[in-house]
């Protein structure tokens, strides 16, 4: 969309009367950050162009009655549905557990005969979210399974504008499984039907802030932060408005991670400790368990040794709680690292030993190559540079089998072009390794968190 869109036409947007054919050209013009069009959209337009905040836009009696007849319609609306819906879920949940049961088969997921009720597909999204901590190829079938079942429900029983809200609701979850399985055009063209469903549905906003969430972390995965961060300020403002504590920190913890993904790990910490003092503990305990992780991981980051130490004691019951092996590898990495910055090189590199001995036997190539990173830190800090030239080349050929990306080769190759004119420092090993996992992060999903 070259030129500007009409008032009417950014109204309608926010509204959710623009016609569905608008919608991508209008939010990729939005997208862009154009001046003129802030000055005449409502306060979402603020919390999806400002981040971090600022002044609401003064709306006429006119423009704010409008808005809040059309959020009020929606909500009595979903309230309406609400009392169904929760007998539809129990009727379902044979059909349910028969479909969950075949989840360990290798075949096609299939829905069961008989009618398609809303119950039936409402749980079958509800599975697939949960899945996200621990089975993403479980967690991509159920969704995809629950899109059909969405695009089977009949429009006469539940009204086109409901069914349009649920069918939006399972691609955006069909989008966030894609993304997680790391197949990015997939989940783009799965977001993109999302949107368009949407604004053929009720308008409720709470699904509008569930799509932006999970769009942010798309975005955030492609290393599209300012994206990122724009979707998130406006799920924040739906959220502030019409949910409660919990779901407003929960999206202060996804702005809080990618905060500390795109630099700047210190505001990202101070981001995660206000996200986790309004969250319900009791209501999400992995997420609380990754927050913490990450905070910890912040804190190293940070060389804050010393205070991550005392967390990770701390700690320790909530792993032996929650963590799966690669949780624990990660976590054993961390103690090498702090080990390292306290001094203790003797145990940091007996650390970076076991872990690399141990991703490799796990056929995690890529992991066991960033680990042997961390292992020639410490025997550079020991001035045994020529076993770090010669593990700096292992570590070349391992990810030319691997077929990694160019960036990462190059950065390699910076690392050898050091320690052959013996330029070779920490800064620089800590700047090539961080390259790397920036890599290995685009690579392969931050799992459990982002789409929480």
């Amino acid at each position: 969309m070259s030129l500007h869109p009409h008032r009417e036409t950014l109204e309608g947007l926010l509204l959710n009367h623009l016609p569905s054919q608008e919608v991508k050209s209008t939010v990729a013009h939005l997208l862009g950050g154009c001046d003129d069009c802030r000055q005449v959209m409502s306060p979402l337009a603020t919390a999806m162009f400002k981040p971090g905040g600022g002044p609401e836009p003064m709306l006429s009696a006119e423009e704010s009655s409008a808005y809040d007849r059309s959020i009020a319609a929606a909500f009595a609306k979903a309230l309406e549905m609400g009392k169904s819906l929760e007998s539809e879920r129990k009727s379902a949940a044979p059909k349910s557990e028969e479909v969950f049961r075949t989840l360990e088969r290798p075949e096609p997921l299939s829905l069961p005969e008989g009618e398609i009720t809303w119950g039936l597909c409402d749980s079958l999204l509800d599975k697939s979210r949960a899945l996200r901590y621990t089975d993403h190829a479980s967690m991509l079938r159920l969704a995809d399974l629950a899109r059909v079942a969405c695009d089977r429900l009949d429009p006469a029983v539940h009204g086109l504008e409901r069914k349009s809200d649920l069918q939006a609701r399972a691609w955006a979850e069909l989008a966030n499984a894609y993304r997680v399985s790391n197949e990015f055009v997939r989940a783009e063209e799965a977001m993109g039907l999302a949107l368009e469903l949407r604004a053929q549905g009720t308008g409720d906003p709470l699904l509008y802030a569930r799509i932006a969430d999970l769009s942010a972390s798309l975005a955030c995965d492609q290393r599209r932060f300012k994206e990122s961060f724009r979707l998130l300020d406006l799920a924040y403002a739906i959220h502030s408005r019409y949910s409660d504590a919990h779901e407003v920190g929960r999206i202060l913890l996804l702005k809080g991670l990618y905060t500390g993904y795109a630099g700047k790990p210190e505001e990202g910490l101070q981001l995660l400790i206000r996200g986790l003092s309004m969250i319900d503990r009791a209501r999400d305990a992995k997420l609380v368990f990754h927050t913490l992780h990450n905070v910890l991981l912040f804190r190293v980051e940070l060389g804050d040794y010393e205070q991550a130490q005392r967390q990770l004691q701390r700690m320790r019951p909530l792993y032996a709680a929650h963590a799966d092996w690669l949780d624990l590898v990660k976590l054993h990495r961390l103690e090498g690292e702090i080990a390292a910055g306290l001094g203790d090189l003797e145990t940091a590199e007996a650390t970076f030993t076991q872990i690399r001995e141990e991703l490799e036997d796990a056929g995690l190539g890529y992991q066991a190559a960033l680990a042997s990173l961390d292992l020639a830190g410490i025997w550079l800090q020991q001035n045994r540079t020529a076993e770090v030239r010669s593990l700096a080349s292992d570590v070349v050929s391992s990810f030319r089998a691997l077929g990694v990306e160019r960036e990462a080769l190059s950065a390699l190759h910076l690392l050898q072009d050091a320690l052959e004119r013996d330029q070779a420092t920490l800064d620089v090993l800590r700047l090539v390794g961080g390259i790397l996992r920036r890599l290995q992060n685009e690579r392969v999903t931050r799992a459990g968190f982002e789409a929480l």
